[in-house]
């Protein structure tokens, strides 16, 4: 009896974390790149699946993964209904080459910066690039790092969430 209690207190206790995770994510504000502060939570709920890649304008790696996906994001986003999201996570003086940066490259999704690195600290990562897959608001895959072709595998997964297979 005490094991099954325990394991109730602790199942409780996972899921009020998972609550105030959440609601710690709804209230981080994001700059677009015209310098209007938005919700996070108003710009992943704009499609019930959501592609969102974390970058930096000093990070190469991250460059040629937004500039790999944005060549195939124009392709899928017809067939499948879906948001992309890119999200800076730069400070200062770097966070004001984000706007040219995304400029220059021709990207064709939203650019958004993470100014006070909320997010960043929420969803605890360092590394970047860092791609997440939401399937309405749950982070249903997470990708660290980039390869090439390694964009491909995270179109598949989005393809299949809108198949409605997991």
């Amino acid at each position: 009896m005490k094991k099954i209690f325990s394991f109730f207190i602790i199942f409780l206790l996972g899921t009020c974390r998972g609550v105030q995770a959440q609601a710690s994510l709804d209230s981080v504000q994001l700059r677009n790149v015209k310098g209007k502060m938005v919700s996070y939570a108003a710009v992943t709920r704009q499609s019930p699946l959501v592609m969102v890649c974390f970058w930096s304008v000093n990070s190469d790696v991250s460059i040629r993964e937004l500039n790999a996906i944005n060549m195939q994001y124009a392709k899928l986003k017809s067939p499948i209904p879906f948001a992309l999201l890119a999200i800076c996570v730069d400070a200062g003086n770097l966070l004001n080459l984000m706007r040219h940066t995304a400029m220059d490259n021709l990207w064709s999704f939203e650019v958004y910066a993470d100014i006070n690195g909320d997010l960043q600290k929420a969803l605890h990562f360092t590394n970047l690039p860092q791609s997440l897959i939401l399937n309405k608001g749950d982070v249903v895959y997470r990708q660290s790092g980039f390869e090439p072709g390694s964009e491909d595998y995270l179109f598949s997964r989005i393809q299949s969430l809108a198949a409605g297979k997991k």
